[in-house]
């Protein structure tokens, strides 16, 4: 039996193209060594993982800090591990212990999101597909994901700019 309240969402869509072998791109986002250098919205954070089993099944946690100390934990449930082409994820706000919160600063924010990332390779280079959209989200979190929708290429987006920056250095 469905709940009628959950909602049908389409995704958010970025594409992306590294200067960067494919192997290396699946790499950067399942080995904590390249995790931690890139995986924050921008410049001036840092990023900190107290844990990552990063395979089908299994879990990471990690604190992202602003320049200011701010921080924001997230916690990721891994569905798909296929190197080196797919990559599918949950995300959740979380805290220091991993307990799954709401968004503080986005109430109605959809309390679980999955990130499908598909790599290709492209003569050397790699093409990255980020589909992104909420797991059964309320009326109110669908709402909330549509209205931001024309900003999810900003977060995401200033994120990838970070591995294209990350990458550049390898």
């Amino acid at each position: 039996m469905s709940n009628s309240n959950k909602q049908m969402v389409e995704p958010s869509i970025i594409t992306r193209e590294f200067d960067a072998p494919r192997q290396l791109v699946f790499d950067a986002w399942t080995q904590v060594e390249h995790l931690k250098n890139w995986m924050f919205p921008q410049q001036g954070f840092t990023c900190e993982y107290v844990s990552a089993e990063i395979k089908p099944g299994g879990t990471s946690l990690h604190k992202m800090t602003a320049p200011n100390g701010h921080e924001m934990w997230l916690l990721t449930k891994y569905e798909e591990v296929n190197s080196p082409d797919t990559l599918v994820f949950r995300q959740y706000m979380s805290n220091e212990a991993g307990d799954i919160l709401p968004n503080m600063q986005m109430p109605n924010w959809p309390k679980e999101m999955r990130a499908t990332i598909k790599l290709e390779d492209q003569n050397g280079k790699t093409k990255l597909q980020l589909i992104w959209q909420p797991i059964d989200p309320t009326k109110e979190e669908a709402e909330a994901f549509e209205a931001s929708r024309a900003q999810h290429g900003n977060g995401w987006g200033a994120g990838l700019e970070q591995l294209t920056r990350y990458l550049g250095t390898l």
